[in-house]
């Protein structure tokens, strides 16, 4: 006989990991901050064992630490250790591109350019929650065409990671909101089909970040 109530709760569990995973993915929790097990079931209207189980996968895989006091904290991160994964990024996101580039379609290419603008428009304001959320919805969706699930998958993880840093990346001053971090090289040549500007344009948005948390975040 199934065993429901654990079906049922990992269910739940999955749920939880999934949220907490696109907090960290899209920077909505910053590095250092402290997450307890009781407030987030309480924020969820859920009971603490999936939030729990959920906590300790998201540590399991490196996303989290964990503490003695029934605590999890978003770790800190190292220039070294990021600029790892950004290197690791710009093979996987390159990679990524050359597959859609054959498989956009105009929609998804006017899909792409609603939400840059949107991004663009929420840079200029400085709504940071906003600018957070298209880009990484700008991104993924991207990646998305490429129709490789199991290369979507290496890079969100690697994201989780790295994706708390992301919340120092907006807002910025006003040269940082005019010259860093767009999309419009990247859109031109997806629009034109060119693979190699593509992945340029890919490798320049991954540095240009870098570049600002340097600024930001790793002075």
């Amino acid at each position: 006989m199934l065993d429901l109530e654990k079906a049922q709760r990992m269910s739940l569990t999955m749920q939880v990991e999934v949220k907490l995973k696109n907090a960290l993915i899209v920077g909505s929790l910053r590095p250092g901050a402290r997450l307890v097990t009781k407030e987030i079931a309480d924020q969820l209207g859920t009971s603490i064992t999936p939030v729990r189980e959920a906590l300790l996968r998201l540590v399991s895989c490196g996303a989290l630490n964990a503490t003695p006091a029934q605590a999890f904290l978003v770790p800190e991160m190292s220039l070294e250790r990021y600029e790892e994964i950004s290197q690791i990024r710009k093979n996987l996101e390159s990679m990524a591109v050359e597959a859609a580039i054959p498989r956009l379609s105009r929609g998804q290419l006017a899909s792409l350019r609603e939400i840059y603008q949107r991004f663009h428009a929420a840079k200029l304001a400085g709504n940071v929650e906003e600018a957070l959320h298209t880009n990484h919805l700008f991104r993924f969706q991207l990646y998305a065409c490429a129709e490789m699930p199991t290369l979507l998958d290496l890079i969100e993880q690697l994201w989780v990671r790295i994706g708390p840093c992301f919340n120092f990346l907006y807002p910025q001053s006003p040269d940082y909101v005019k010259k860093h971090h767009d999309y419009d090289d990247l859109l031109a040549a997806l629009e034109e089909g060119d693979t190699e500007r593509s992945v340029q344009a890919i490798h320049y948005a991954i540095d240009d970040a870098t570049y600002i948390l340097k600024k930001q975040y790793f002075a």
